[in-house]
């Protein structure tokens, strides 16, 4: 093998080492379709009922298989691959099996470790050259290997301790039959920085055979002397199950016992000591084992009641028993149980219950435990994201989806109770909201949530001070009370203290409060309950702001309401207590009112805004605002509009998205900084086949055809669903879902 890229990867490698200490759901409890998990350095994958993979955390070699190298705090899904049986985590890259007994991988390749028979790094799965039959996977740091439904194992990759199997310390870029192994039954591959590896076998017998790197006694021969074909692991017979990490190795027992060999500094084998050993020692007051896994000088099993237990390093809390003290005895993991398998990593862990659900703990600091956030848990937290979403809207520090089921799930800021889950403590991961059942679209506004129910009744949360949640009252709610005298809704629109609903016979009726007339009830006086928009009928859409409302109707025509000072009515006019028709205006398919402006889609693709435009947010070329619509630059294929606090944006026909306007926070999905005054198209390296769009206070959401979503921008209260970061100037791909609201919408 040509050593050129490996060198350049190793130094990659060493860049991280150093960087990693200073830097410091898919939610599977609603999903519950999780199979199998597997942990790498700094990243994780899941294996769904359905063949599907979703992988999240750290992504700069492309290991996620996203087709992109950004980061991801929570999970994104694989491309192209639904036939999957099993997968492999390893330090940089990821492998799958697929139906067929081929094998796929993804992620850095500097080593040949995707074995495509080439060097170059692919952020989505490529197919291993030559290779039939196979029956599993694992993935090592700079090698992988597979066994074949024959028996016997084939490697590929780097080589330079004998890690292939083959006689030789030549890598290859494709798989190499391992020498003298027939009867092999399971496989590991274990590997550490630069390239360090080993592997072993479990063969039919019991026994088991390792191969490779063997400074620290991990080939269990009783030696220190690496070997480039199988040897026997001393004194092993009844082995049911192994794992190799970097420098030991693990087995489980027919007896239930565990025992592992190799180093020990951290007490990783689990004897009560930090001496490493060449031969198998027995793990201190275990039994009962049926799954083991070997992290890096970390090691945790399963246990038969569905306890799980870890032993070793514990830094970063990767033994999940609520500290960072080392243990060189098995401890339990804090409130975990029903276990079915775990996987430990480089300093965390991930594990699948017999429900299908997965938690992660340890090191967060590139996402590796997908909960949305970037802090470790000492303790199990469930991995987040959202799978069956119809309906999401992005708030001004908030978001809410409703989900197929017809529950609600917030993220973001909750000062006022936004959320609707009892508390006011804002998450950086969805959160159910509480007692909500049968929703069928929902509504986030500034500090308060709508949504409209099956049965065509309606309840808010949160902040309520002008009366906005429609209960009666001015008093604050943190979880969902009903909108009283509404009985007919089939939409609601959240502005920033009023609420409008859109009733099935075409008529619009508002609360909350009615500064300016933005209620439209002819007063400005403020409404605790719904009060009817009056001469409004043969409603299509409505959209309340920051202080007005606008509807369309089904013939094409708009009417706004409320504070025009802006020009945001579009009518010429300022304030009006009732609907003016916006003038010039035919054909308007969409329509958005945003804080200070307001942007209409036409049906010929063609975008028009007025208002307010000290950010450029009509998209004129200009920073002149107008009480008249004004046609948005060299823009005539959009498909969707949403209009937010001082920045618009669209999806165009051929599924990209384009942004104008205020953009400090990056919600323009472009370089942060200064506004822009004509439309510019959100970074495309995450986003392609957009299909919808939310625009919020200094974020934006979109939904791709392939149902997952991304959000940029102000991440302040975490109301981009990812955690990590006060904003990102480029699209962060979040979870799966299918609608998103527009703007306050």
């Amino acid at each position: 093998m040509n050593h050129t890229r490996p060198i350049a990867g190793h130094r990659r490698w060493r860049w991280l080492l150093w960087l990693i200490p200073a830097v410091a759901n898919m939610s599977m409890a609603q999903a519950a379709d999780v199979v199998q998990v597997a942990t790498g350095n700094f990243h994780a994958c899941a294996l769904k009922r359905d063949g599907t993979v979703a992988c999240w955390g750290w992504n700069a070699l492309g290991q996620l298989g996203d087709g992109s190298t950004t980061d991801s705090a929570a999970p994104v899904a694989v491309h192209g691959l639904s036939d999957v049986t099993a997968i492999a985590a390893g330090a940089g890259h990821t492998c799958a099996l697929r139906r067929g007994g081929t094998v796929a991988c993804w992620g850095y390749n500097g080593m040949g470790q995707l074995g495509d028979g080439s060097t170059t790094d692919s952020s989505t799965p490529m197919t291993v050259s030559g290779l039939s039959n196979a029956k599993a996977v694992s993935a090592g740091e700079g090698h992988t290997c597979a066994l074949r439904n024959d028996g016997t194992v084939a490697c590929w990759g780097y080589n330079d301790y004998g890690q292939l199997g083959n006689g030789s310390t030549t890598g290859s870029l494709t798989p190499v039959t391992v020498s003298g192994l027939s009867n092999a039954t399971a496989i590991s591959a274990g590997g550490m920085f630069l390239g360090i590896g080993h592997t072993c076998a479990l063969r039919d017998d019991g026994t088991v055979s390792c191969w490779g790197h063997n400074d620290y006694g991990q080939l269990g021969n009783g030696s220190t002397t690496g070997s480039t074909t199988p040897v026997f692991v001393s004194g092993l017979s009844g082995a049911t199950a192994i794992s190799a990490s970097g420098d030991h190795t693990c087995a489980v027992k027919n007896d239930g016992t565990a025992t592992c060999w190799g180093s020990n500094e951290s007490g990783q084998l689990g004897n009560g000591s930090t001496t490493g050993s060449l031969v198998p020692v027995n793990v201190g007051g275990l039994s009962d084992v049926e799954a083991i896994s070997a992290g890096q000088a970390y090691t945790c099993a399963v246990k038969s009641g569905g306890t799980a237990t870890c032993w070793g390093i514990n830094s970063y809390g990767q033994l999940g028993n609520g500290s960072t003290i080392d243990s060189t005895t098995p401890v339990a993991v804090d409130g975990w149980s029903d276990a079915k398998a775990v996987s430990a990593g480089q300093n965390h862990t991930c594990g699948v219950k017999n429900d299908g659900t997965a938690s992660c703990w340890g090191s967060n600091q590139l996402g590796q435990i997908g909960n949305g956030s970037a802090m470790t848990s000492t303790t199990p937290v469930a991995v987040s994201g959202l799978f069956d979403a119809a309906v999401v809207s992005a708030g001004h520090s908030h978001a809410c989806a409703v989900k197929n089921d017809g529950t609600a799930t917030c993220w973001g800021d909750n000062e006022f109770g936004q959320l609707g889950n009892g508390s006011t403590t804002g998450r950086l991961a969805p959160t159910a909201v509480s007692g909500l059942s049968n929703a069928t679209t929902l509504s986030a506004g500034w500090s308060h949530t709508c949504a409209v129910k099956s049965d065509g009744t309606a309840a808010c949360w949160g902040g309520n001070e002008s009366g906005q949640l429609g209960n009666g009252s001015t008093t604050d709610s943190t979880t969902p009370v009903a909108v009283i005298g509404l009985s007919d809704a089939k939409a609601v629109s959240a502005g920033r203290r009023h609420t409008c609903a859109l009733k099935i016979d075409g008529t619009a009726v508002c609360w909350g409060n009615n500064g300016n007339g933005r209620l439209g009830n002819g007063s400005m006086t403020d409404s605790t309950t719904p009060v009817a928009v009056m001469g409004l009928s043969d409603v299509a859409a409505i959209s309340a702001g920051g202080n007005h409302t606008c509807a369309r109707r089904n013939d094409g025509t708009a009417a706004c309401w409320g504070y025009g000072d802006d020009g945001q009515l579009g009518n010429g006019r300022r304030d009006s207590s009732v609907p003016r028709n916006v003038l010039d205006m035919s054909n308007v398919v969409d329509i958005s009112a945003g804080w200070n402006h307001t942007c209409g889609l036409k049906n010929d693709g063609k975008a028009v805004c007025w208002g307010s435009n000290s950010y450029g947010q009509l998209g004129n070329s200009s920073s002149l605002g107008g009480d008249l619509p004004v046609y948005v630059y060299r823009l005539s294929d959009a498909t969707a509009i949403s209009a937010g606090n001082g920045h618009t944006c669209v999806v165009k026909s051929d599924s990209t998205a384009a942004c104008w306007g205020r953009n400090e926070s990056g919600q323009l999905g472009s370089v942060t900084g200064n506004p822009s005054y004509n439309p510019v198209w959100v970074a495309v390296g995450s986003l392609s086949s957009a299909t919808t769009l939310s625009a919020g206070g200094g974020h934006t959401c979109v939904v791709k055809s392939d149902s997952t979503a991304a959000c940029w921008g102000d991440s302040t209260y975490g109301q981009l669903g990812g955690g990590g970061a006060s904003f990102y100037a480029t699209p962060q791909l979040l979870f799966w879902n299918e609608i998103f609201a527009n703007g306050f919408d």
